[in-house]
């Protein structure tokens, strides 16, 4: 009597584990995060915004304990260099992945699906034609051999890696490939879902996420991720149209900001410009240490040349480390060929040269400019178009010498027979104090240069 409370409490502790080891060794039971792949109108699907989103799930994936990922695919393709960062990092993953093209994996999409350990196809899903293009004229008939040659090998490694036909997967890429009753030489290989489960490119086919869940024996719950606020921007500020369109308004307003005095309009738009660019790489994480540190010592040098006169050291200094950061942050979004970063690079300074040059040719002769150089830190008032003479009256002036109350690079203020007057510089920058003479008078600005000897 004494033994059995003892052997009753043994009875029921084993009673109650065996189901929960019986759980604990059923994968079916895990839990599954469901990752969706799919285009943005207008940006496409394969970008780095999506190869830090792809590289987040599979963290939170593994930290979470779950078993298998699903990324449902639906893509019309995109950049080449982003869509082998998500290869490798699928492939790396110790967990279970899974690719459900649903509608369409081309181009990109191909590899991303080929990265996963199964896929399965709904039964309107196609899946291929993922000949690389950069997009230029020159390749619209014909693509880069090297190019090809490259992606080609990429496709065909993994291919084999995954136990499928490199041939199948070579074909989708490279168009002067043949495969007798499937795809002709000088055609990109597509498949229809069931040449692909024939060919053995897919492992089933499912109409929906519950029939794709019960097929691979998943029951347990299942977590759906979305991108972050800061992956969907970098999304948007990585698009080729996008980032040279920023590069312009950040040296165009840099550039109108070093030419006037004060800080003002086209400065905080130079500023914001540069902020999305390199700020929106960061925050997906797609750029290192490095090119951070430049950006902020080159923008911190910058921002000091604003406040100080001239054009020096600071601002040379600081233009020259956001080059070197523009650098490293094309590089590391470009891992296919580093060629491709100095390219890019080489394209942002012509812009950045084409810039300063219309700003040169037009600023003098612009009314707007002439307004926007006039800063709040300027106490005062000038003549205005209402309280002044007529312009015939404004001759007397030529000839006069007066004070510079502001920097002219090339508008600012100046001060003649005690009053204060919009004016423009045709000749070198003026700084703050220096004796000028009027020269000419354009409507109610005046045109002066340097007094000599003052």
């Amino acid at each position: 009597m004494f033994y059995r409370p003892r052997w009753f409490i043994v009875f029921v502790f084993f009673l109650l584990l065996i189901p929960n080891l019986a759980f604990a060794q059923n994968p079916s039971d895990g839990l599954v995060f469901w990752v969706p792949l799919q285009d943005v109108p207008d940006l496409g699907a394969v970008d780095w915004g999506l190869a830090s989103f792809v590289k987040r799930a599979l963290d939170e994936a593994e930290a979470a304990g779950a078993e298998t990922v699903v990324f449902e695919i639906d893509t019309f393709g995109g950049r080449v260099d982003a869509m082998l960062f998500i290869k490798d990092a699928i492939f790396a993953s110790p967990l279970r992945t899974v690719a459900f093209v649903n509608n369409k994996a081309w181009s990109a999409g191909v590899f991303i699906a080929l990265a996963c350990e199964t896929i399965i196809l709904t039964p309107d899903a196609t899946m291929g034609a993922a000949e690389p293009r950069s997009g230029t004229p020159q390749e619209v008939e014909q693509p880069d051999p090297k190019t090809v040659s490259a992606i080609r090998a990429h496709i065909e490694a993994l291919a084999e890696a995954r136990g499928r036909d490199p041939l199948l997967f070579a074909s989708m890429v490279d168009r002067n490939l043949q495969i007798e009753g499937l795809v002709e030489a000088g055609e990109l290989l597509t498949l229809r879902p069931s040449e692909a489960l024939e060919w053995g490119a897919a492992d089933s086919v499912a109409a929906n996420r519950q029939e794709l869940l019960e097929q691979l024996g998943l029951t347990g719950p299942v977590k759906e991720l979305s991108p972050s606020w800061s992956e969907t921007l970098a999304r948007v500020v990585t698009h080729p149209t996008i980032s040279s369109l920023l590069i312009i308004l950040a040296m165009g307003g840099i550039l109108l900001e070093l030419l006037s005095p004060g800080f003002g309009v086209p400065g905080a738009v130079g500023l914001a410009a540069l902020f999305l660019f390199f700020g929106g790489r960061y925050l997906a994480g797609l750029a290192g240490l490095e090119p951070l540190i430049f950006f902020l010592v080159g923008m911190a040098l910058l921002v000091l040349e604003l406040f100080i006169p001239g054009f020096g050291v600071a601002g040379i200094s600081g233009m020259a480390l956001l080059i070197v950061s523009l650098y490293f942050v094309l590089r590391a979004t470009n891992i296919l060929f580093w060629q491709q970063a100095l390219y890019q690079l080489l394209l942002y300074l012509a812009l950045m040269g084409g810039v300063f040059l219309v700003i040169l040719a037009s600023l003098p002769q612009s009314p707007i400019w002439q307004r926007l150089g006039l800063k709040t830190e300027i106490t005062g008032k000038a003549y205005q178009p209402e309280e002044a003479p007529t312009e015939s009256s404004f001759d007397f002036l030529i000839g006069k010498v007066g004070v510079a109350r502001s920097s002219l690079r090339p508008s600012g203020i100046v001060e003649v027979e005690d009053r204060r007057w919009d004016a423009i510089t045709e000749g070198d920058f003026i700084e703050t104090g220096t004796r000028v003479r009027v020269e000419k008078v354009r409507g109610t600005t005046l045109v002066v240069k340097p007094e000599r000897g003052g």
